[in-house]
């Protein structure tokens, strides 16, 4: 067999690795994605991704989505699918929308296939008013999109909102706008998120521990990206 991406012959270093591993990737460019578990809140809703998205996801998400690559789906959530089906048990995930035109012109719902292997029910509720993709839109226009919920869609009680990446949050925000926090248990799955994100995402109470064990006796004030927070002691 051969890498999905580079075409190099698959081997595998190690007894487990030769024995057990099925990646579809070699392992040079496995390595080259940053897993990270990104713990962070937007707009007040926990949200949980698995990659940092730098070049060389980036690379491969292109192929897989501007090159029609469906042999590419099962790479993106290669190992980890197990461990968010029991993170997410009982939630029903949604889809942020894709152009229709771009879902015809694939042949196959780019997200729908990356997350099948969730195991979880998969409902794609959202469409934009406006269906162009983003190239064809100016910058502002791509901060300010509107959704609206297909006609008959019935909204489960635990939703998971989940896209391949995070970068403005324009289309999340959008999704957001549209539920219902009283009526509906409502988390957040990213595949990767932007570094831009990162760089001002909220303290969770672990990140605060961290700080707090590691300042010294009395009040501190912490400061987690563009936020600060008091820790005491």
């Amino acid at each position: 067999m051969r890498c999905l991406l580079c075409d190099a012959i698959l081997e595998r270093s190690g007894l487990y690795g030769t024995l057990f591993s099925d990646d579809p990737l070699c392992e040079n460019c496995r390595k080259e994605w940053q897993r990270q578990d990104i713990h962070m809140r937007f707009e007040g809703v926990p949200l949980y991704g698995t990659y940092v998205y730098n070049d060389a996801f980036s690379k491969c998400l292109i192929q897989y989505k501007e090159c029609m690559d469906e042999a590419l789906a099962p790479v993106f959530l290669y190992g980890i699918a197990g461990q968010l089906h029991h993170r997410y048990h009982g939630y029903t995930v949604l889809l942020m929308p894709s152009s229709a035109a771009k879902i015809k012109e694939r042949g196959f719902h780019h997200l729908e296939k990356m997350l099948e292997p969730m195991g979880l029910p998969i409902l794609d509720p959202f469409e934009k008013t406006d269906d162009r993709s983003q190239k064809e839109k100016h910058a502002d226009e791509r901060e300010s999109i509107v959704l609206r919920l297909k006609e008959g869609i019935v909204l489960p009680k635990k939703i998971l909102l989940a896209d391949d990446t995070i970068t403005s949050g324009s289309t999340l925000r959008a999704a957001l706008s549209l539920l219902d926090q009283r009526r509906h248990t409502i988390r957040i799955y990213t595949v990767s998120v932007n570094r831009s994100q990162l760089a001002r995402k909220l303290p969770f109470p672990w990140d605060i521990a961290i700080i707090n064990k590691s300042a010294s006796a009395g009040k501190k004030e912490a400061v987690h990206g563009k936020f600060s927070f008091q820790v005491t002691e």
